[in-house]
């Protein structure tokens, strides 16, 4: 099972799902995905696949969108960052905060309104499983305005791109690559999309139905495996994307 190594700054590293109901999203997310989940709080909790850390759940505050999942960049210091991100037009959501026992988090917009996160490393690093059936998988920005993107998070990141293709560019941290910068569709707003792997996305598709999730787009082949746009029982987005099954990982 791939185990990622020392997330370097300005990688996506941890994805949170906020939901107003974090029981109904626990039965959701551990029959779509075989998570199990350790509670960290009284609507907070780590969902684990083969016993590694692979995501977050917390209810919704006031201020939080209803059901959304968020993407978290490492970060070594946040409110340098912040500063950063202010100083490029983006603005803060959330001032960092101490997540007990697993490390420190703030909350940021950027200038086109996509929400992200930034991590500072505690006990949890980041994801401790990727790449597999049930597991994270990659990150993209879609907006309005890619071009705009990219330079707000080249500024604040240090984000170097390769030469785009149809609007999209992999954006890479020290040579390597990281996340995904591009357009998003006619009258969509700018956002991070969390992509979770399956062994089957067709499958996984039917089974997200049966468990009342929605399947917005596919599943349709794509340059890196079969996807399919989909949203949970709460209405937050995500994506499947089909990765080669090992024999260690069920096709979740």
């Amino acid at each position: 099972m791939p185990k990622p190594g020392n997330y370097r700054a300005g990688v996506p590293c941890w994805v949170v799902l906020t939901t107003p109901d974090t029981a109904r999203a626990e039965a959701f997310y551990g029959a779509l995905f075989d998570w199990e989940f350790v509670p960290t709080g009284p609507a907070e909790a780590v969902a684990t696949r083969y016993g590694a850390q692979v995501a977050a759940v917390e209810r919704a505050r006031p201020t939080d969108p209803p059901a959304t999942w968020t993407t978290f960049l490492a970060c070594p210091d946040p409110s340098r960052t912040l500063a950063a991100v202010r100083a490029a037009g983006g603005r803060l959501a959330r001032e960092p905060y101490e997540v007990p026992e697993q490390g420190r988090a703030a909350l940021a917009v950027d200038p086109l309104g996509a929400r992200f996160g930034l991590w500072q490393v505690g006990t949890i690093d980041g994801a401790g499983l990727v790449d597999e059936p049930g597991a994270l998988a990659w990150n993209e920005h879609l907006s309005p305005a890619p071009d705009a993107a990219r330079a707000f998070y080249h500024r604040v990141l240090g984000y170097g791109y390769d030469r785009p293709r149809e609007g999209h560019t992999l954006a890479r941290v020290a040579g390597l690559p990281a996340c995904s910068i591009g357009p998003a569709g006619p009258g969509a707003e700018a956002r991070w999309l969390v992509h979770f792997a399956t062994g089957d996305t067709d499958r996984t598709a039917d089974r997200l139905r049966a468990l009342g999730g929605t399947v917005v787009t596919g599943p349709a082949p794509a340059p890196f495996g079969r996807t399919a746009l989909v949203r949970d029982d709460a209405g937050a987005e995500f994506v499947l994307v089909a990765v080669p099954t090992r024999d260690s990982a069920a096709a979740a």
